[in-house]
């Protein structure tokens, strides 16, 4: 079997890169017109961690054991932890591949700090705490190889560009700086990249550019008429599409370096599309009874659990773009009041309660609820939220971080405001001699990983839900 070079564009979405645009993407249009191409239905939720960790293992966040960036420890309600490599609980297909005498390169993507030996190369986990004493390559030495030939090793995430000492976010940064940034670091984690392919030996490459991502949320409304911050002439109208249109070239400088028979994937995790704002959704917890505080909230302030009084709570909530919603569970929850018979009752009450929430124009919102009976069954199915809801199908956000707001929307939480939120389709893209300018449809996160093992000449582990594109 050949060597299979695997490129994800994080938050890349269908709707142009498949229409509009296509034209002015050439190398992803070669790519398609000597492949196929599909629309890729994301995880629930589609946030980035959960998508691509489902994505390269193959199994569901009900396997994984991942739901959000963060999660609760023992079930508590002020005991949170980032997540890392040690909270995925299934093996990846380099894992796999490693197994098989396979060795792989594995470039920025989640999930991978703290590192797990395996055969092949690993750069940089996007997640991962920042200093020297943190190993961000596999093996260890590799920094230096590369800081020696390179200059310098670039963060894997986007410290390079943020003022540190103020623990500000990209949201906070004015636009003109935060594509310099964002184009500047993309250049030099393309280059680790290019650096690696032509130095190490491999069979699997396997590379996430995750600064599309930031691109996506922070110059989305500039380029999108339906959206309500809209500005027509802005000077930022074709920022994401010229950003787009670099990322291909940089791809093309990624292809040029493969041997004619190397075999191509393409793909992101999740699409985009206009967040106009969002509902507070523990304000809303706390209008409707469902939480109770200890003291009646004056003036808007930064949610924090020691406020709560736990023992007449019945339900809380997480989440920025979709809500995650927990029941106060008698005998999960340190404080739980539920019993385990009223479970059902409750979760059906919110439903119905959530979807008759109103936007702030007044209009039904177009609300999704996916219950854990429903959506989620696996091993790690215990620790899933109760509820997942995306208000106005992701068209509205959630807020939890902030409470005691005016109305029941605003378009802020802790970190500031957005203006675009994940979609539940992204993209993939495959070149592997079987398909010619071939439209596949539609497929599912679970079958990326089973096709890469298969293009890898690897038996797909019968544990794996998906399906094999061919």
């Amino acid at each position: 079997m050949g060597k299979l070079f695997v490129l994800g564009i994080d938050g890349a979405f269908p709707e142009y890169f498949f229409g509009e645009w296509l034209d002015e993407l050439p190398n992803i249009k070669k790519i398609i017109e000597n492949g196929g191409y599909a629309r890729l239905n994301s995880t629930i939720p589609p946030l980035s961690v959960v998508a691509w960790s489902s994505i390269y293992t193959g199994k569901s966040p009900a396997d994984t054991g991942i739901f959000e960036y963060i999660y609760r420890k023992n079930f508590s309600y002020g005991d949170i932890h980032v997540i890392t490599s040690q909270n995925l609980k299934e093996k990846t297909v380099w894992q796999i591949a490693s197994e098989n005498d396979k060795k792989s390169i594995v470039c920025y993507l989640n999930l991978t700090w703290p590192i797990k030996p395996f055969n092949g190369y690993l750069i940089g986990d996007p997640l991962a705490p920042s200093g020297e004493s943190v190993q961000s390559t596999y093996p260890k030495e590799l920094k230096g190889e590369i800081q020696e030939v390179l200059g310098e090793f670039p963060s894997s995430n986007f410290s390079e560009f943020r003022d540190t000492s103020k623990n500000s976010n990209f949201r906070e940064i004015p636009k003109k700086e935060v594509i310099k940034g964002i184009y500047n670091l993309t250049e030099k984690q393309i280059e680790v990249m290019k650096y690696i392919i032509k130095n190490k030996q491999w069979d699997l490459f396997f590379g996430v550019i995750g600064t599309s991502d930031r691109m996506n949320h922070a110059f989305w409304r500039y380029m999108d008429n339906e959206h309500r911050k809209y500005e027509k002439g802005s000077e930022f109208e074709n920022t994401l599409k010229d950003y787009y249109r670099f990322i291909d070239e940089k791809l093309g400088e990624l292809i040029s370096l493969l041997d004619k028979d190397t075999k191509i994937i393409i793909l992101s995790d999740h699409g985009i599309t206009r967040m106009h704002t969002r509902v507070n959704l523990t304000d809303w917890l706390i209008r409707e009874g469902y939480m109770v505080l200890k003291e009646p909230i004056k003036e808007k302030s930064i949610f924090n659990p020691e406020m709560v009084d736990w023992k007449k709570t019945k339900v809380f909530a997480i989440g920025a773009y979709e809500g995650q919603i927990f029941i106060n569970l008698k005998g999960r929850e340190p404080e739980g009041i539920i019993e385990k018979e009223d479970y059902d009752r409750i979760i059906e009450e919110l439903a119905e309660k959530l979807k008759q929430i109103r936007g702030d124009n007044g209009k039904l919102l177009d609300t999704k609820i996916f219950k854990k009976k429903d959506y989620f069954d696996g091993k790690c199915e215990e620790i899933a939220p109760d509820i997942i809801v995306y208000f106005d199908n992701l068209h509205y956000g959630c807020n939890n971080s902030l409470i005691g707001n005016e109305t029941l929307w605003s378009p802020n939480t802790a970190k500031g405001s957005d203006d675009a939120c994940h979609s539940r389709q992204g993209i993939f893209i495959i070149k592997n001699g079987v398909f010619k300018n071939k439209n596949i449809g539609e497929i599912d996160a679970l079958d990326v990983a089973p096709t890469i093992l298969n293009e890898l000449g690897i038996k797909t582990p019968e544990d794996m839900k998906g399906k094999i594109i061919k």
